[in-house]
C-alpha cells in the first residue's frame, strides 16, 4: 500500500487512524511538493540547463543587490547620516534613493540600444560585474556629507545597471523559455525576492549590533554574488546568431520614427491612454508615499535598523511570493481594467492605514500598512508586466510596453520628490504632522481607483 504521507495523488485511507495521519500530513506534503517544484526536473526538458544556471544566479546575486533596495538603503541613509546633514536635505537624498528603481526605468531605451547587435549573456555579465563595483562603493562611503553623496551615487548607479540587466534579460527569457515562461521566470523571481528579504534582515541585524557592520557585510555579499555572475555567464542563448542578424538590420531604422511611433500609441488608442491616466494616478499616489513612509519610521517612530528595514522593505517583499499566485488567478480570469478596479483599493487601504498610524502614533498600524503594501505589490508586479497586453496589437507589443516603462520612469522622476517636498512643507509649518502627506496620496489613489472602475464599466461590464 502506498504511503499517504508523500504521494500527492494518493487517496485518503479508510481507517480512522489513517485518515488522521493523512490530513495531518497534508501541510507537510504541500511544503515538500512546493519546494520540489523549483527543481530543474520540474521544468520543460529543453529549459532545464539554463533554468538551473539562472536559479543559482537568482540565489547568489541578491546577496549584493539587497543593499540597493529602496527601503533598505533609504532607511540606512536616514539612520546613518542623521545629524550629518540637515533633515530637509537628508529627506531629499532618501527620496532619490527610493525613487531610483522606478527612475532607472527611463534608461531602458538606452540599454536596449546599447545591447543591440551584441551577445546578450556577456553583455549582462559585464553589467553584473559593474553592479558589484557600485555596491562596493556603498560600503566604502564615509560618514560625512561627501560620503552621503558617494553612497547615493553608488546606489543610484547600481539601480541603473540593474535596469540594464532587466531590460536585456527580457530577450533571454523570451527566447530561452518559450514553454511555461510564466512558471519558469516566476520561480526565478520568487527565489530572488526570498533571498533579498533574508539578506535585508541579516543586514539590519548586523547594523543594529554595530552601525559600521555594513562595511563588512556588503563586501562579503559581493563576493558571494560572484558565484551568481559565474553561473549566469554559463547560460546559453538559443538562436543567438539569428537574433544578432535581425538586430543588425533593425539598427538601420531611424530612431526618430521610433519615438513618433510611441507618441502615436497614446494618440491613436484612447482606451490605452485612459488606462495610462489611471495608472498615472495610482502610481503617483503610491510613489509619493514611499519616502514619507521611510522618514516617519525613523523620525516619528525612531525605529532601529532591523525593525526599520523589516517595515520598509522586508515585509512588503515577503508578502509577494504568497500573494502573486492569488492575484495571478484573478488576472487570468478577468480583463486588466477589472483587475485594477479591484486591486487598486488595496493601495487605498495602505494609504489610509499609514495616515491613521501617523496621526495616532500607532506603530502596529504602520506595520499593517506595510503588509497591505506587500499584498498590493504582489498584484502590481503582475499588472505592471502584463497589463498592456490587454490593449496591444501583436505587432506593436514592444511600443506599448515602451510607453508604459517610460511613463513609469517619469513618475519616478517626479512623484517621490513631490512627496518629500510636501512632507517637509507640512513639518516646517506644523511640526510632527508630516503624516498628513498620506491624506493627499490617499485622495490621489482613490481617484485612480475610481478611474479604473469607470474604465471597467465602459470596456468590460455588460450594458443593461
Amino acid at each position: 500500500m502506498r504511503s499517504p504521507l508523500f504521494s500527492p495523488h494518493s487517496d485518503s485511507p479508510d481507517s480512522a487512524a489513517g485518515k488522521v495521519l493523512y490530513h495531518a500530513a497534508t501541510p507537510v506534503r504541500f511544503v515538500i511538493f512546493a519546494f520540489l517544484s523549483f527543481h530543474p526536473n520540474a521544468m520543460p526538458w529543453l529549459t532545464r540547463a539554463n533554468y538551473a544556471r539562472e536559479l543559482r544566479s537568482a540565489f547568489f546575486m541578491p546577496w549584493a543587490i539587497a543593499a540597493t533596495e529602496g527601503g533598505v538603503i533609504g532607511f540606512i541613509v536616514q539612520k546613518l547620516y542623521d545629524g550629518i546633514v540637515p533633515d530637509t536635505l537628508l529627506n531629499y537624498f532618501t527620496g532619490a534613493l527610493i525613487a531610483a528603481p522606478a527612475l532607472a526605468n527611463i534608461t531602458s531605451f538606452a540599454w536596449a540600444i546599447a545591447a543591440r547587435g551584441k551577445r546578450k549573456i556577456p553583455f549582462i555579465t559585464a553589467l553584473q560585474l559593474m553592479l558589484l563595483v557600485c555596491i562596493a562603493g556603498i560600503a566604502l562611503s564615509p560618514r560625512t556629507p561627501v560620503g552621503l553623496v558617494t553612497m547615493v551615487t553608488a546606489a543610484f548607479g547600481a539601480r541603473i545597471l540593474l535596469a540594464g540587466i532587466v531590460t536585456v534579460r527580457a530577450t533571454v527569457w523570451g527566447v530561452n523559455y518559450p514553454a511555461q515562461r510564466a512558471k519558469v521566470t516566476g520561480k526565478v523571481q520568487t527565489v530572488s525576492v526570498t533571498i533579498t528579504s533574508l539578506i535585508a534582515i541579516g543586514l539590519g541585524l548586523a547594523m543594529q549590533e554595530n552601525e559600521n557592520a555594513f562595511r563588512i557585510f556588503i563586501p562579503i555579499g559581493g563576493l558571494v554574488a560572484l558565484a551568481g555572475v559565474s553561473s549566469f555567464a554559463r547560460i546559453r542563448l538559443r538562436t543567438e546568431k539569428s537574433i544578432l542578424r535581425e538586430e543588425a538590420c533593425d539598427a538601420k531604422r531611424n530612431q526618430g520614427s521610433r519615438f513618433n511611433a510611441l507618441i502615436r500609441v497614446l494618440s491613436d488608442d484612447k482606451d490605452y491612454r485612459d488606462y495610462q491616466i489611471c495608472q498615472l494616478l495610482i502610481g503617483m499616489g503610491n510613489m509619493m508615499s514611499w519616502t514619507p513612509f521611510v522618514i516617519i519610521a525613523k523620525q516619528q517612530f525612531n525605529l532601529d535598523y532591523l525593525p526599520g528595514i523589516l517595515l520598509t522593505q522586508v515585509i512588503p517583499l515577503a508578502m509577494m511570493p504568497f500573494t502573486i499566485p492569488l492575484w495571478a488567478r484573478l488576472l487570468d480570469a478577468v480583463h486588466i481594467v477589472q483587475f485594477r478596479a479591484i486591486h487598486s483599493w488595496i493601495f487605498v487601504i495602505t494609504m489610509g492605514l499609514a495616515l491613521i498610524a501617523g496621526q495616532t502614533n500607532t506603530l502596529w498600524l504602520l506595520y499593517a500598512a506595510s503588509v497591505f503594501r506587500g499584498i498590493a505589490f504582489g498584484g502590481g508586479a503582475l499588472a505592471w508586466n502584463l497589463g498592456h497586453l490587454s490593449f496591444v496589437k501583436p505587432e506593436k507589443s514592444q511600443d506599448y510596453m515602451a510607453v508604459h516603462v517610460t511613463l513609469t520612469g517619469l513618475r519616478g522622476l517626479t512623484a517621490p520628490f513631490i512627496g518629500v517636498a510636501l512632507y517637509n512643507a507640512i513639518e516646517h509649518r506644523y511640526p510632527n504632522e508630516g503624516s498628513w502627506t498620506f491624506a493627499l496620496t490617499l485622495l490621489i489613489t482613490i481617484a485612480g481607483s475610481l478611474g479604473f472602475y469607470h474604465l471597467y464599466r465602459k470596456l468590460v461590464r455588460p450594458k443593461p
